[in-house]
């Protein structure tokens, strides 16, 4: 019988390797500019969640 095919000994990732942080902009720039990096997505901010309405008061 014929050997079994030896299994490949490293396999290929499957994902994408992460790309290496950018370095912080100096303080400089970054008291100066307030927009957030057009580079880095910005964060979305948190949708506020909506109050319950109260219930009315039924009067018996």
């Amino acid at each position: 019988p014929e050997p079994e095919p030896e299994p490949d000994p490293e396999p290929e990732p499957q994902h994408e390797p992460e790309p290496e942080p950018e370095p912080e902009p100096e303080p400089e720039l970054r008291t100066r500019t307030l927009t957030p990096n057009p580079k880095t997505e910005p964060e979305p901010e948190p949708e506020p969640e909506p109050e319950p309405e109260p219930e009315p008061d039924t009067e018996p």
